[in-house]
């Protein structure tokens, strides 16, 4: 890809893009949750032509339409999400912190072998979200996982 497309779409991310991270609950995980990563670029519905450009771009991803008359291009999952914010970081301005934080998160996740208390300390980088993008609804957060952790006896004493 060459560079001016590369810092055209992460102009667009810093202006009409998303990322963030969640702690969802999965009761098929080690830990009873997962540290899901999401971007995502916005626009109205009128406009999403633009959408299925940047999908057609960086081959991967979903494009909705939602209720409200916007659509969404999303890309979900530590690797995907690892591949877009490398490719775009060099050219970001607004949104430098989170993908710092980002990337810090994933490369902590990484380990498939992490403890219960390693787990944790990325729950806590996680919820440095909520700060970042003005998070109104996180329901899951560090505490959440903590007292699920010592109410399953998950952390070592």
């Amino acid at each position: 890809m060459v560079e001016t497309t590369k810092a055209y779409i992460s102009g667009f991310f810093d202006g009409d893009g998303s990322l963030f991270f969640q702690l969802v609950r999965r009761k098929d995980y080690r830990f009873g949750y997962q540290i899901r990563a999401s971007a995502v670029f916005y626009q109205h519905k009128s406009n999403n032509k633009i959408l299925r450009w940047l999908k057609h771009k960086l081959r991967i991803g979903y494009i909705r339409d939602r209720k409200d008359g916007m659509s969404e291009y999303t890309i979900v999952g530590l690797n995907e999400v690892k591949k877009i914010i490398l490719l775009i970081k060099p050219y970001a301005l607004l949104k430098r912190n989170q993908i710092n934080l980002a990337l810090r998160i994933i490369h902590r996740v990484g380990d498939n072998k992490l403890s219960a208390g390693q787990f944790l300390r990325i729950a806590k980088e996680v919820d440095k979200f909520k700060l970042l993008n003005y998070s109104k609804k996180r329901t899951n957060n560090y505490l959440t996982v903590r007292e699920y952790f010592v109410d399953n006896h998950l952390l070592s004493p």
